[in-house]
């Protein structure tokens, strides 16, 4: 350690003066300040030595630890160092270690565990991407789960067939109520449950095990499809590279600096990648020992050896210089290569040049002008091997995204199917907690209706037994108060020989009754002060004996009446708690019912999923998602069925209300008829009456008889007439059929020829061809001029015959309309007979 840093040190460690100046220490400050400045001048001066020293030749120069004034004291500054070092290495250490266990545990967890990878494939164009399922390796307990409902389902199919059922019909039939796009997709486990048959807990049980292999079969079904996808852009984007390596090579030839598309796996398709750290991501520098920067520059020179080595290979010069770089040179022959120019060119002016080297110099603007044509050829030819390049990376690349998209759209149904099956899952198990809660629910109705049972039965048993002790005590208190009656009555019979007054005087002493009952009181009541004068102590004896008796039985009434009073209250209780519990096993009873209707109806309303097609669903959107809870499912088959009635009513309809319209208009048609047949009678009976009134002279008379005549002789010119000329078209008919079928001999024998013309025709093809194939194969620069004119008049021949060909077929059409004109003019007119 050198003293300057132990200066520093010294400086940072020892706080400020005023805060280390105590009491005590006043006297002593001078003192330490001239230490302080001592120990200043000291470190300056060693500072200024080393600055020295670094500024000496190397052979000079002295180690910095020659510089240490304290040597004990740098030992232990650097032991405490190497100690604090060691402890945060330790430190550090367990931070890692912790670290890679945390990483070891996350990835053993979320990594290893899986049987396919969470990857993803992205487009070439676009930001498209689609992911795969990541999977883990089914355990065995699911396996064995499934193998089991297969063989349950099996035994159920095969005890169907015995009862002279169908397998299909156990089947879920998906054609007539589509639950789940698994069907399209063409992944339904064969032995699903039928949606409208699943009512026991054991069969939605294995329902969700089946769908739930379902679920694993279509997320399996997109990872095949997945990896093929992956594969092959991974073979795409090895051609890419290959072809970019030869327009690479192109560019390079042309000498031109373009920058090549590359395409490359990103992590999300090389998740991989994750758990490698490459040196480009660590940002601090790489701390390396002794020993492996030993290590690094051994390395380091087996490199360059290597290098070295292979820059002097006897070998690739021995190659280089058999082929006489042939490789480039044939690449630089043509875009590299120029014409040498004339010496003369250079050596003296033009105006010196000689003939002939004027006549070498065109050869030689010549020979450039051809060069740089080929030059250009050979460069366009490049650019367009290097357009076809791109345009084939660009059309394979493009074909790949377009079967991603395909992918994708599969990936989306997949999804749907998936949510769709996990909604099936959920339903039926919230089907079975809803069973089980609804059995739970049960089972402690009909407990605690048991108990209740049970209890007002003891109940019952405690009341009727409580009522009859309240009837025998009620008839033990009729009979005391009986008592007391009879006592009250037989007082004056007890005395009936005593004086009237006396018994009276008694009588009001029997009725007196001390305050509280004291038994001093009653000593008193019965002391002989109490007793009337001329009374004899006997009877007053006599009369206190009965008096006791009587306030006794008196005691013995109030007593039995307040119990009972209780006895009747507890009586009336126990009355309402025996009602009470008879209500609440009514209201138990109720609810069990209840509570078993619900479930029956529970486990027979089934909730069914099923897809509808847009147009199925008739219900009214008010918000995002539909209210169905006033929507009834009809099979199409009865819709169509009514819709197949309505429209047999409609029609039905429509044809009355047509026969209706039909006999109306009849109606009118003869309302018409006979309004007009009134109408012409009343015109005819008018012109009856004028021709009535008409007179008519003798002139009128003779002419009416000639004209009668001259209408015969008219009608019978006619028909002679008439004779005549059906005799001379008669005779033009059939001189025209003659002369058409004369016509129609030539147009004959003219096709024929034209056929025969058309087969010479194709034969002169057929010899022109062959003729122009011979000369091909065998022409030369000898025989080139006799056979040109021959070829000349081959042409010629061939052009004169499809001239003549065409008049012919020209002459022929012109016949055949003028043999229809002729067959036109021989059809005789109605209208003009009419008119003749």
């Amino acid at each position: 350690m050198d003293v300057s840093a132990g200066a520093t040190e010294t400086d940072t460690e020892t706080p400020p003066e005023s805060e280390c100046l105590g009491e005590d220490d006043l006297d002593y400050s001078a003192t330490k300040e001239k230490l302080q400045a001592r120990m200043e001048d000291i470190r300056s001066t060693i500072q200024e030595m080393i600055r020295e020293n670094e500024s000496v030749p190397e052979i000079e120069r002295l180690e910095l630890k020659e510089f240490n004034v304290d040597d004990e004291r740098q030992k232990m500054h650097d032991a405490a160092l190497e100690e604090e070092v060691s402890m945060v290495r330790d430190r550090i250490e367990m931070e890692i270690l912790e670290r890679c266990y945390k990483c070891d545990l996350i990835k053993r967890e979320c990594w290893d565990s899986l049987k396919v990878k969470d990857r993803a494939v992205k487009a070439f164009h676009t930001d498209h991407e689609v992911t795969n399922y990541p999977l883990k390796e089914r355990p065995q307990s699911e396996l064995d789960a499934l193998q089991k409902v297969e063989e349950t389902r099996k035994a159920e199919l095969a005890r169907a067939q015995e009862k002279g059922g169908d397998e299909d019909d156990f089947l879920e039939s998906q054609n007539a109520v589509a639950s789940s796009y698994s069907a399209e997709l063409g992944l339904l486990h064969p032995y699903l449950y039928d949606q409208f048959n699943l009512h026991t807990t054991e069969q939605k049980l294995n329902q969700i095990v089946m769908l739930q292999d379902v679920i694993y079969r279509i997320k399996v079904s997109l990872n095949t499809q997945f990896d093929k996808v992956y594969k092959q852009k991974v073979q795409e984007i090895s051609r890419v590279k290959e072809r970019n390596k030869q327009v690479k090579e192109l560019l390079d030839e042309l000498e031109v600096v373009e920058e090549l598309w590359v395409p490359a796996l990103n992590d999300r398709e090389v998740p991989e990648r994750v758990f490698v750290v490459d040196d480009s991501e660590i940002e601090a520098e790489k701390y390396l020992t002794p020993e492996e920067e030993k290590e690094e520059e051994r390395k380091r020179l087996e490199e360059q050896k290597r290098l070295a080595a292979k820059s002097d290979d006897v070998r690739e010069r021995a190659l280089d210089d058999m082929m006489d770089g042939v490789l480039e040179v044939k690449k630089d022959s043509l875009l590299k290569a120029e014409v040498p120019q004339p010496e003369f060119v250079v050596a003296k002016p033009n105006n010196q040049w000689t003939d002939e080297e004027k006549k070498q110099f065109k050869e030689y603007e010549k020979k450039v002008k051809e060069l740089d044509t080929e030059k250009e050829k050979y460069r366009k030819s490049l650019e367009t091997e290097i357009k076809g390049f791109q345009k084939i990376t660009k059309e394979a690349t493009d074909r790949f995204d377009e079967g991603l998209k395909r992918l994708f759209e599969m990936k989306i149904k997949s999804d749907m199917a998936i949510c769709q099956e996990e909604l099936k899952i959920k339903t039926l198990n919230y089907s079975v907690l809803m069973e089980e809660v609804m059995r739970n629910e049960e089972i402690e109705l009909a407990q605690k209706l048991k108990e209740m049972s049970a209890r007002r039965k003891k109940m019952g048993e405690e009341l009727r037994k409580f009522e009859k002790e309240v009837e025998a005590f009620h008839e033990s208190y009729d009979n005391i108060v009986a008592d007391d009656k009879v006592q009250d009555k037989d007082f004056r019979k007890e005395f009936s020989n005593l004086h009237k007054a006396h018994v009276d005087q008694l009588y009001k002493l029997f009725k007196r009754r001390p305050r509280g009952h004291k038994k001093n009181a009653m000593e008193e009541l019965d002391s002989l002060r109490s007793m009337p004068e001329g009374l004899n102590l006997p009877v007053w004896e006599k009369f206190c004996q009965i008096r006791r008796t009587k306030i006794d039985t008196e005691h013995k009434i109030k007593s039995s009446a307040a119990a009972l009073a209780d006895m009747q209250a507890t009586l009336v209780k126990k009355r309402e708690e025996d009602e009470t519990a008879e209500e609440e096993i009514k209201h138990f009873t109720t609810e069990l019912e209840k509570m078993r209707e619900d479930k029956k109806n529970f486990l027979t309303d089934i909730t069914v999923q099923f897809l509808l097609k847009q147009g199925q669903v008739e219900v009214t959107n008010t918000d995002l998602i539909p209210d169905y809870s006033e929507s009834l499912l009809l099979h199409r088959g009865k819709v169509e069925e009514l819709n197949h009635t309505i429209r047999t009513l409609g029609d039905q309809k429509i044809a009355v209300m047509v026969q209706t319209k039909d006999f109306r208009k009849g109606i009118i048609q003869v309302e018409w008829d006979n309004t007009m047949r009134r109408m012409q009678i009343e015109d005819l009976k008018s012109k009856e009456r004028d021709i009535q009134k008409m007179r008519l002279t003798e002139d009128h008379k003779e002419y009416l008889k000639t004209d009668t005549d001259r209408v015969c002789k008219q009608a019978l010119s006619v028909k002679e007439t008439q004779a005549l000329q059906l005799k001379n078209y008669q005779k033009d008919v059939k001189y025209r059929k003659q002369k058409i079928r004369h016509l129609q001999a030539r147009a004959a024998m003219k096709e024929q020829k034209n056929v025969t013309l058309d087969k010479q025709v194709q034969d002169m093809h057929v010899v022109v061809s062959q003729m122009r194939h011979i000369y091909e194969a065998s022409a030369t620069e000898a025989n080139e001029a006799a056979n040109t004119e021959q070829r000349y008049q081959e042409v010629l021949l061939v052009q004169r015959l499809k001239d003549t060909a065409r008049f012919q077929m020209e002459k022929l059409a012109f016949l055949s309309a003028e043999a229809q004109h002729l067959r036109m003019r021989n059809v005789p007119s109605l209208v003009q007979i009419k008119y003749n």
